[in-house]
């Protein structure tokens, strides 16, 4: 005998709405005439109360804090309520910005126009948030002047200190001498 798949159903939507709404008594929210006004209590209602009036009002009832005691609802259309979700998600979206890590490579023997066009790049990097990684390579008997690898990336950390701070000291890690720079928070 084949073992069936029971059906379920329909996947219940995100926010519970109209009869999905299991509580029996729900404080329930009017949503005000104009935008910049805050909502309206309308108290604490039983389910069957809340639902008439949402049916007479020609709007649904969404349940928009469920953990609470009594559960918070709302009578809004369900459709805007999504929508003004979604605005608002794109708005946090956008205003979070990504910090990126800039990696910069510089040789031990770098001249000083290479060395100033590395600096104002790091400093646009910074300025716009991003952590820059300034990095050394050295190649085979180059290992010999680990020390000036060292007093170059200092030198960089000491023209950038008004754009960012490091995170330490310039560090080894196999041949290559790395700093890390943080931009200054901005105001």
């Amino acid at each position: 005998m084949a073992l069936m798949k029971r059906g379920r159903g329909p996947p219940p939507p995100e926010h519970m709405i109209n009869e999905f709404i299991k509580a029996n008594e729900l404080r329930v929210m009017a949503e005000a005439e104009e935008a910049d006004q805050p909502d309206v209590p309308l108290g604490i209602l039983s389910r069957a109360d809340a639902l008439a009036r949402a049916q007479e009002m020609g709007v649904d009832l969404v349940c928009t804090s469920p953990g609470a005691d009594p559960p918070v609802c709302k009578l809004i259309d369900y459709g805007r309520f999504r929508f003004q979700l979604e605005k608002k998600k794109k708005m946090m979206k956008k205003a979070a910005h990504t910090s990126e890590m800039k990696e910069l490579k510089l040789s031990y023997t770098i001249e000083t126009h290479d060395f100033n066009v590395r600096i104002r790049a790091a400093q646009k990097f910074l300025a716009s948030g991003d952590k820059v990684k300034a990095v050394v390579q050295f190649k085979g008997r180059e290992m010999q002047h680990t020390d000036i690898g060292t007093q170059l990336l200092k030198r960089m950390a000491e023209s950038l200190s008004e754009f960012g701070s490091t995170d330490g000291p310039p560090k080894m890690s196999g041949n290559r001498m790395e700093v890390y720079i943080t931009p200054k928070s901005r105001k």
